[in-house]
């Protein structure tokens, strides 16, 4: 009995902390551009996104997702957290599960309001990052004045970006002068 004892307490004393903590984030986090374009990669990948997983100074990423091809059978996170943390070296958590932001932040409820479509532009997954308080200099304490101010920056940025890909879409061939001035136009007003 006390042999199963001693091995039950070693047993215990052996499991990784992050096991222990939790496997979904927490706390304030900024995600470094390179993991930014990670998340942007992972929400539009066609193949179906099962987890996305960030070290917790959101300096990088891994993610794991299921092949069209394949049927996957849903399993536990502590594997993709232990290959996260030995590639990274560093503790990693869950950022989102699907296309669904799970970490918590004070901002971010991990909810439908969380959800990320595969559709969007790469400038409008930044744009929502950025709401949530992972991305740029919203934060969970930001003030709503600040973050007002922030949003309206960031709704001009978006709009100067999407103009530019407009244009890039017309010069390319993409788009007919009637397409690209009806759209230019949708967008100025």
């Amino acid at each position: 009995m006390k042999k199963l004892l001693g091995i039950l307490i070693v047993a215990l004393l052996l499991v990784p902390t992050q096991v222990k903590a939790g496997p979904i984030g927490s706390g304030e986090i900024k995600l470094k551009p390179q993991a930014v374009q990670a998340w942007i990669n992972y929400v539009k990948q066609r193949d179906k996104p099962r987890i996305f997983l960030v070290p917790v100074d959101g300096s990088s990423a891994s993610s794991w997702y299921c092949p069209q091809s394949v049927t996957c059978v849903p399993g536990g996170a502590t594997q993709e957290i232990l290959q996260c943390e030995r590639h990274h070296g560093k503790q990693c958590k869950i950022f989102a599960r699907g296309r669904t932001i799970k970490w918590k932040n004070g901002i971010n409820k991990g909810n439908r309001e969380s959800k990320f479509n595969s559709k969007w532009s790469d400038a409008e997954i930044r744009a929502k990052l950025t709401e949530l308080g992972f991305f740029g200099e919203a934060t969970s304490t930001t003030t709503k004045a600040e973050k007002k101010k922030e949003t309206k920056k960031k709704t001009n940025e978006d709009i100067v970006q999407k103009l530019k890909d407009l244009k890039e879409l017309y010069d390319d061939g993409a788009l007919t002068k009637e397409e690209y001035t009806k759209a230019k136009n949708k967008l100025l007003n």
